[in-house]
């Protein structure tokens, strides 16, 4: 990650060559560069590049141009795995929903089951409503 100087010095700079630069921007500019020969090197390495790129001819591009570099856009995307989470997305819902039910079932399944030598009950109070009705059954 760039330091926040250089950050800032790249801004200036490339402001000060689009002529973009306030009377701020310019009093900022031309302090860092009289306190920075590596700042000097930089703007001229840059404003000799732009001159280069200006006395580049003009070309035309190829009327399907944007359409193929727009092709190899998403093409890049869909290999980096963009649109695969995506897809993935509803995989991993119905993944969750199913384990949700194995768990729900296998509970159901095994309510009644013994655990430690007790039988688990539904409803503990269902218990003690029958066992009042077993005593007052008269013995045959």
């Amino acid at each position: 990650m760039a330091k926040p100087e250089t950050d800032n010095a790249e801004a200036l700079m490339s402001a000060y060559l689009d002529e973009e630069l306030d009377a701020e921007g310019k009093s900022k500019l031309e302090a860092m560069l009289a306190s920075s020969p590596e700042a000097q090197k930089e703007l001229s390495g840059l404003q000799n590049m732009l001159r280069l790129v200006k006395g580049l001819p003009e070309e035309q591009a190829p009327p399907d141009f944007y359409e193929k570099v727009a092709k190899k856009i998403r093409r890049r995307r869909w290999l980096r795995g963009e649109y695969l989470i995506a897809l993935s997305l509803p995989f991993q819902i119905i993944n969750v929903l199913v384990i949700l039910a194995v768990a729900v079932v296998y509970m159901m399944l095994h309510l009644d089951d013994d655990v430690a030598g007790r039988k688990l009950e539904r409803d503990p109070t269902v218990q003690q409503a029958k066992q009042p009705e077993a005593a007052k059954a008269p013995a045959p």
